[in-house]
């Protein structure tokens, strides 16, 4: 090991001597096993003489064989433990399911003291400690080894004991510890203190920056009274701070995902790039690295000058402009991607470096795009005649009445912009409008409301529905007068409520037939006038299922008349049976019913049992036919009479 060896190298060579130790342990106990194996006692012979049982020992040899590896692998487990507790670098082991199962003092002085039953790894609190993500922790699991960039770690920040603000610097490598067949059983974390390494870096950068300012001083000599030995020193450090900084850069962009990290000289060569610049690009990284052309090859044609441009400036200001945004298109799925650059300039080994980190936001520009369109198709709408809308912001004062509102509310666009809502509505709360914009604006919702505005302005009354939408830090309301609806609306309850009256009636008959003349209502009454035909429901029958052939073809012949004419019709007819003498007379009065056409969709029968009127006016035809007939006979006696006294008087 050279002086130049990094602690951590120096710990994994040692852990890698500790497996050989192990290894050994394991390989001579199997030789001592086939040793006794070979030494055959006399009495052995004995035992072939009387024949061998190879089964049996095939099986003493291979359980033999077992309990020797277990014991190699408790050896080498004691000294992996022993040398884990011992180790002046911080160690911790974990179960696979972030149990912590071992941690040295070093971890300890290093992290703080975990107070029992202690943090699980794959707690947020155990990542931070570690250092790690889930995805490299996910990594490891399966079989992986890990290696985290420098962290700045404060224990206090996740609740243990400490100072607060101190904070140490390490760098975490993770590896799983693996079974004799190769399956993950533990979780070693190993932290390597760096805490002061970073320090003197810092050092380092303040000196060099005060070298930088006086150069002529620096060349010539050093200070006076500044040992040889600690300026050597001081570039050993500067060398390896330089190395861990180039291996830390190198670790940072392997380790990307979801976005794109690459490094360009000043002349655009390309030094360094993310594994995932072969999601966007379809390109091969190591043919991006090699051919710089092909990562510029893939640059949506309209953006390309944009890149060119932004380049060169940066190369001439030594910075990028924050709204740096191109398109590439995927090679092999011929997709395009819209990527976000933020970029930075600095200096690396006495040379400049041109650092741009790409993120993928072609799902942000779409969104923005929908906004966009969005916005315009709100334009239409508040330019538009046919839709009543307008705009509120957070302070109520309307912005914008499209003509289709002032034709809706019949309030003209410059009486309402720049005014607030409750002005030109001051009714808004009693009409239960208010609270329906107030919601949409604390709760960011949609609201839906019918109701009635009355202010005493006759011009303003009426009935509206108002769809209310979050719109910016305001509202757009979609607004609709429906007072003809509403109006319909109340029509049609109070002709219900007069046919259920009309129902509940009693002595009327009342049924309602579509237009094939297939009963859809009747009432307890209309079933009495049809009698024992019409069952216990009359529902999808026509008259000639009730009736006999003459009465239905009366009752159909009215029925086409006030269907085709659109006229009501009246009739009187003996039920159910004319013939009958328990046949009730009624009176039925024909009414269309129309739809929402205008055209005839149904009949509506109104019958009233007029019996005793038929029957009265029967009484009186019959006593007016016997005194007809009587003063007949009278009148013939007279006549007779007149004739006698005539003859006489001659």
């Amino acid at each position: 090991m050279t002086d130049r060896a990094s602690p951590h190298d120096k710990l994994l060579f040692i852990l890698y001597l500790a497996a050989m130790v192990a290894l050994g342990v394991a390989t001579h106990g199997r030789e001592r096993a086939f040793g006794r194996l070979t030494l055959i006692p006399l009495g052995f012979a004995a035992m072939l003489a009387r024949g061998r049982d190879p089964r049996r020992e095939a099986e003493e040899q291979s359980a033999f064989e077992e309990a020797e590896r277990r014991r190699a692998e408790r050896r080498a487990g004691a000294a992996f433990d022993s040398f884990a507790d011992s180790s002046p670098i911080s160690i911790e082991i974990f179960s696979l399911d972030g149990k912590p199962l071992r941690s040295n003092k070093a971890a300890e002085r290093l992290l703080g003291m975990i107070p029992p039953p202690g943090i699980p790894l794959f707690d947020e609190r155990g990542l931070k400690r570690a250092g790690l993500l889930e995805p490299q922790l996910r990594r490891v699991l399966a079989g992986t080894r890990v290696e985290t960039p420098p962290t700045w770690y404060d224990q206090t920040e996740i609740g243990l004991p400490g100072i607060p603000g101190r904070k140490v610097c390490f760098r975490a490598t993770v590896f799983p510890i693996l079974d004799n067949e190769g399956q993950v059983t533990r979780i070693a974390v190993m932290h390597e203190d760096l805490t002061e390494l970073k320090k003197l870096e810092q050092e380092a950068k303040e000196n060099a920056g005060r070298f930088a300012s006086a150069p002529a001083v620096f060349e010539a000599e050093p200070p006076p009274g500044t040992d040889a030995r600690d300026i050597e020193f001081q570039r050993r450090k500067l060398e390896a701070a330089l190395r861990e900084n180039e291996e830390r850069y190198r670790s940072l962009v392997e380790s990307t995902h979801g976005y794109v990290i690459a490094r360009f000289s000043e002349d655009g060569h390309i030094l360094a790039v993310g594994p995932e610049v072969e999601t966007y690009w379809g390109i091969k990284r190591d043919t991006i690295v090699v051919d710089n052309l092909a990562f510029f090859s893939r640059i949506h044609p309209d953006d390309i000058e944009l890149v060119k441009s932004t380049e060169a400036t940066a190369r001439k200001t030594g910075s990028y402009p924050d709204a740096y945004q191109f398109r590439v298109v995927n090679m092999t799925t011929n997709v395009t991607h819209w990527l976000a650059a933020h970029g930075s300039v600095s200096t690396y080994a006495g040379k400049r470096v041109f650092d741009l980190l790409l993120v993928d936001i072609s799902e942000a520009r779409r969104l923005e795009d929908e906004l966009h369109e969005r916005e315009r198709n709100v334009a239409a709408m508040i330019a538009s005649t046919g839709d009543g809308v307008f705009t509120v912001d957070k302070e109520w004062v309307i912005k914008s009445w499209s003509p289709g509102a002032e034709n809706e509310t019949r309030v003209a666009a410059a009486e309402a912009v720049g005014k607030r809502l409750w002005e030109v509505y001051p009714d808004l709360e009693k009409s239960g409008f208010g609270p329906v914009y107030r919601k949409t604006l604390l709760d960011r919702t949609p609201q839906y409301y019918e109701g009635f505005y009355q202010d005493g302005r006759e011009k303003y009354a009426g009935w509206f529905a108002v769809s209310v939408y979050p719109s910016g830090t305001g509202m757009m309301a979609l607004i609709r007068n429906v007072s003809l609806r509403k109006r319909a609306e109340l029509a049609w309850r109070e002709a219900d409520a007069k046919l259920k009256a009309l129902l509940e009636a009693p002595g009327f008959g009342v049924t309602i037939k579509d237009h094939n003349l297939r009963y859809t209502l009747a009432n307890a009454g209309a079933m009495k006038m049809m009698g024992p035909n019409a069952g216990d429901s009359v529902l999808g029958k026509t008259d000639l299922e009730i009736y006999n052939a003459k009465v239905s073809a009366l009752m159909a012949s009215h029925d086409r008349q006030v269907m085709e004419r659109g006229q009501p019709a009246e009739l009187e007819v003996a039920l159910p049976d004319g013939t009958s003498a328990n046949a009730a007379w009624y009176h039925i009065s024909k009414q269309p019913l129309s739809g929402p056409t205008g055209t005839v969709v149904g009949i509506l029968d109104v019958a009233c049992d007029i019996t005793s009127r038929v029957r009265a006016q029967q009484e009186l035809l019959r006593r007016r036919e016997y005194l007809e007939k009587l003063l007949g006979e009278q009148g013939q006696s007279l006549r007779k009479a007149q004739e006698e006294l005539t003859r006489w008087t001659r």
